[in-house]
């Protein structure tokens, strides 16, 4: 989507009506006759991949890309559902049967429409449950229709709205006995919600992944005070139920280059003392990935925990930087990783180890070997200017602020 605006390219929407159907089934599979056919022989040969067959989607999978090679398109190295075509002019990305085709559209859809009858062409409206609306200089995707779902579930379409996902501060601890049964007792389906609230944070709303990072840890075993922020979630989204995902890029006042915000809480969970991890990576000033989840492992100091998370965002980045220069035709310059942890820059600056770091040999390392060969670079930044901050933790309205301010804006 960033590509179609950056580079000025049309953008159609192609849905596949039966799509299974279109592909050949090469195992010999019969059926009984079903009741009513006027078929008398007992069985039916199944000569198509019919819906439930579990090799169905294998199947439809390889004729879309067997055509979509015949008619000039290349498998992305980086994405098995991204084509690009040899002029490197056209671009389609899909998901089973629902197709963005960026680039060169008409002759394609002639040639589509053509192969795979009944189908549909359009411009982009809705996708994957997404919301897509399409402007002069830029393209945003919001999920209104699932709020609304979750608030009238709740009741909570006339509700006052907070500012935050979660309470600020607010510690969340594993339910006692007795906070468990009281929360069975309302026969509510805590797993539903956060399973709502997760689809969301992982499309459009980069500011709740903290919040469903921190409320999933309970689904197994939810109580009244784990409900109880679950209301406060959807309380806030029902204040900003207008934002949306904003994709309007911009050139980078230096150089073209991804920016990765990373960022760590440190031993602030008081039962296990593990810390929450967040990041957030830009490119063309647009929000391309996002992550908050708590670390495997216990960390013994906050230079540590930044540490961590920057190597997560680092095998991140490797992947990030090869699809964007794929789709861009170019080599990109190192990313700048933005951090606010003095210690771990000077860590990276400077070689040697003492006894407080000798257990993070191989990451110090790795990371030292990336930023030694200008792979990355790293830029300290104060905590105020920490857009990743609200993905560590139950933030704060100030945190909460910027990365709304960075990655939503508000949808008519």
């Amino acid at each position: 989507m960033i590509l179609a605006i950056d580079l000025k390219l049309p953008v159609r929407q192609f849905d596949v009506k039966n799509a299974f159907l279109f592909a050949p089934l090469e195992e010999e599979i019969f059926i009984k006759t079903p009741e009513g056919s006027h078929r008398k022989a007992p069985f039916l040969k199944v000569v198509k991949s019919l819906y439930g067959l579990k090799q169905a989607p294998k199947n439809w999978y390889e004729t879309l890309t067997k055509w979509f090679e015949e008619v000039g398109f290349c498998p992305s190295v980086s994405d098995a559902c991204l084509f690009i075509h040899k002029d490197k002019e056209s671009f389609i990305f899909f998901h089973v049967d629902d197709l963005i085709v960026v680039g060169q559209t008409e002759r394609f859809e002639e040639l589509f429409l053509d192969r795979f009858p009944n189908s549909s062409a359009h411009d982009p409206d809705t996708l994957l449950g997404m919301n897509v609306q399409v402007m002069e200089n830029s393209i945003s995707l919001s999920q209104p229709a699932l709020i609304e779902k979750g608030l009238e579930l709740l009741d909570l379409t006339k509700c006052k709205s907070v500012k935050t996902p979660l309470t600020p501060g607010v510690q969340l601890r594993t339910a006692s006995d007795e906070d468990h049964l009281a929360f069975l007792k309302l026969n509510l389906n805590y797993r539903s919600y956060t399973g709502m609230l997760n689809y969301l944070a992982c499309r459009t709303r980069p500011d709740l992944a903290a919040a469903v990072s921190i409320l999933s840890r309970f689904n197994q075993r939810p109580g009244l005070s784990h409900w109880k922020e679950m209301i406060h979630c959807w309380k806030y989204l029902q204040g900003t139920k207008s934002l949306g995902l904003l994709l309007c890029p911009e050139a980078d006042q230096l150089e073209e280059r991804i920016h990765f915000y990373t960022d760590a809480t440190w031993a602030e969970d008081q039962e296990s003392r593990i810390l929450q991890s967040g990041s957030v990576a830009f490119w063309k000033a647009c929000p391309i990935s996002w992550n908050s989840k708590k670390q495997k492992n216990i960390t013994m100091s906050s230079t540590e925990s930044e540490m961590n998370v920057l190597s997560d965002g680092e095998q991140e980045n490797q992947w990030l930087s090869f699809l964007v220069g794929e789709l861009w035709n170019k080599k990109l310059p190192a990313t700048m990783f933005h951090v606010d942890n003095r210690g771990l820059l000077e860590k990276l600056k400077h070689f040697g180890s003492n006894s407080k770091t000798k257990h993070l040999d191989i990451k110090i390392k790795a990371l030292r070997e990336k930023f030694s060969n200008k792979d990355i670079d790293v830029n300290l930044i104060s905590s105020d200017e920490m857009i990743a901050d609200a993905l560590t933790k139950e933030a704060p309205y100030n945190s909460v602020k910027k990365i709304q301010d960075k990655c939503l804006s508000a949808l008519s």
